[in-house]
């Protein structure tokens, strides 16, 4: 009976054994069947959506901004750039009358762009009038002339042409204004009250040429030599 004993204990255990490798309690069950190996295979919780990650885009760099006058400038042939940083200068034509400041206009305007005209008017004295203002009528005139010569004053004339001056007396005339003063005193010792000096003088202009340094030369020296009369001045360009 002892053996027959063994023998079933022995036979339990292995289909104990049997049970556990199949249940896989033992680590190494095989899978029961096709149900279990899908849903080992779709496990939805296990699933995550990963976002694709792309390296960003190189940043570009904006292009430098040029200056249209910088490159125009760059580019200008040499003869150019040297016009264009050719310094000023300035020369004054002094003492022209009105026809020669008209004449030097007219030139500069032929000459071209690039100078610039600036004119003054200049009232130069050329002599000293003593006299007596216009009586208004040659009657009035006349009998002005009479008292004079009555005072001893006797170098005089009654002025005939028209306009401001006519039936004025004229006393003398002097080219320099302490004689014309000394004369306009004696009168005035003698009684003569109304006398007066006027200042006399002729019209000039003063023109001021400016432009680039090379150019003015060479136009100054053609004008000096065609403005007779006039002198030629530095000024500041």
């Amino acid at each position: 009976m002892a053996p027959l004993r063994v023998a079933v204990i022995v036979l339990l255990f292995l289909n104990l054994l049997a049970l556990a490798l199949w249940k896989g309690w033992l680590g190494g069950g095989v899978p029961a069947g096709e149900p279990e190996r899908l849903s080992n295979q779709l496990k939805p919780e296990a699933i995550r959506l990963v976002a694709e990650t792309r390296a960003p885009a190189p940043r570009v760099q904006p292009e430098p901004s040029v200056d249209p006058s910088v490159d125009a400038q760059e580019e200008a042939p040499p003869e150019d750039r040297s016009a264009l940083q050719s310094p000023l200068a300035c020369v004054a034509f002094v003492g022209l009358n009105q026809d020669q400041s008209r004449e030097l206009a007219a030139r500069l305007a032929r000459a071209g762009s690039g100078f610039e005209l600036k004119e003054t008017r200049l009232e130069q004295p050329s002599s000293w009038w003593v006299h007596i203002p216009s009586l208004g009528s040659r009657e009035g005139a006349e009998k002005k002339a009479g008292e004079l010569r009555r005072l001893g004053v006797n170098e005089l004339f009654i002025v005939q042409e028209a306009g401001p001056a006519q039936f004025a007396i004229s006393l003398g005339l002097y080219k320099n204004e302490a004689a014309a003063g000394r004369h306009l005193a004696a009168l005035q010792e003698r009684g003569v009250r109304s006398a007066q000096v006027l200042t006399r003088g002729s019209s000039s202009a003063r023109v001021e040429v400016r432009g680039p340094v090379d150019a003015l030369a060479t136009l100054a020296s053609d004008l000096s030599d065609k403005m007779g009369g006039t002198a030629r001045q530095a000024c500041t360009p």
